[in-house]
């Protein structure tokens, strides 16, 4: 069973506010002081001085106040939590990694600095979007992208536009298009090798095909993070080239991961790529691992097989979230 995202959510949102308020305390003055005070009052000169002086006269010394305020402090709420944290410290897991890239879209615009919004190839190449052969909808440069309540909506609906198609036997050719989609990609801003990768996604139920994928300056290796199509969640991974390709499919019925948030998470070592759903393992893979950076990709495109009915349809993406072991960094 999946776990809710609500629950993994917030147990992760709670480790991280925890790890960040430990590091906060751990070099606050208030801490400072506290050692400061710990360290004079069990001195040897400190009991001392205390031994040698007069109950009376010591209730009204700066010794008294001292250790007053050191047994006040010792048992407040903020340095009991840090001493019991301290000593169970759960936060070796996240010390070993650095965040090397994030998005919440809470501007309630794209960031053009991160985005861009056509394949990679196509605006190498040719400074224009195109779309794929088995696409019925074009991606344009943007206006399928919305946003609110911090989050993005990558839109296809009914909507005339004109471009390029890549056809085998042709090539490139301008065509007309009844229905519009959209993309954004970090191919220009940002590329890893090996990490985690992780968004808070919802994929729309219906015909249209969403994704959250990856994908280098060839066409393989491709990963599918995740990818929603007909009712079905895949997990896929093709590698190898055009003249001896290979593939890895995982799919499962996608009605439950319809239409709700679901955190998708590819780790990639060396050796291995795995998938999880709200952290738990979907598939993994040890064969033919891609040995370059590769940038991430979101994207919804109505096929040529697919219903036109549901229209419009969006994927709606919440946040993203990219680390790196700080040894790899």
């Amino acid at each position: 069973m999946v776990p809710s995202t609500e629950k993994v959510e917030t147990a992760d949102d709670k480790i991280r506010a925890d790890f960040q308020a430990y590091k906060d305390f751990e070099n606050s003055e208030e801490l400072k002081h506290f050692l400061e005070l710990e360290k004079e009052v069990k001195s040897s000169a400190f009991v001392v001085r205390k031994k040698k002086m007069k109950r009376a006269a010591y209730l009204e010394s700066e010794e008294y106040q001292k250790k007053t305020e050191y047994d006040v402090l010792k048992k407040s709420e903020q340095v009991v939590w840090y001493y019991k944290t301290k000593k169970k410290y759960p936060f070796k897991e996240i010390e070993k990694w650095n965040l090397t890239f994030e998005e919440k879209f809470n501007s309630g615009k794209l960031n053009t600095s991160k985005w861009m919004t056509r394949y990679y190839w196509g605006d190498k190449t040719m400074d224009s979007s195109f779309v794929l052969e088995d696409d019925k909808s074009f991606i344009t440069d943007g206006d399928n992208i919305e946003f609110y309540d911090n989050k993005a909506r990558i839109v296809t609906k009914p909507g005339k536009a004109q471009g390029l198609a890549w056809r085998s036997e042709q090539g490139f050719v301008t065509e007309d298009f009844d229905f519009t989609s959209g993309m954004i990609s970090t191919a220009k801003s940002f590329r890893q090798k090996y990490g985690v990768f992780k968004a808070k996604v919802k994929m729309a139920g219906g015909s249209v095909a969403q994704s959250f994928w990856m994908v280098s300056d060839t066409m393989l290796p491709h990963i599918d993070v995740a990818r929603f199509e007909n009712g079905k969640l895949y997990s896929n991974y093709f590698w190898g080239n055009g003249h001896s390709s290979q593939k890895s499919v995982s799919k499962t019925g996608g009605t439950k991961y319809a239409d709700e948030y679901f955190i998708y998470t590819l780790e990639w070592t060396p050796n291995k790529l795995t998938w999880r759903i709200n952290g738990k393992v979907f598939k993994t893979q040890t064969s033919g691992v891609p040995q370059e950076e590769m940038y991430i990709n979101f994207s919804s495109n109505l096929k040529k097989d697919a219903s036109e009915s549901g229209l419009p349809s969006a994927m709606e993406i919440d946040w993203i979230r990219v680390y790196k072991l700080k040894a790899e960094s």
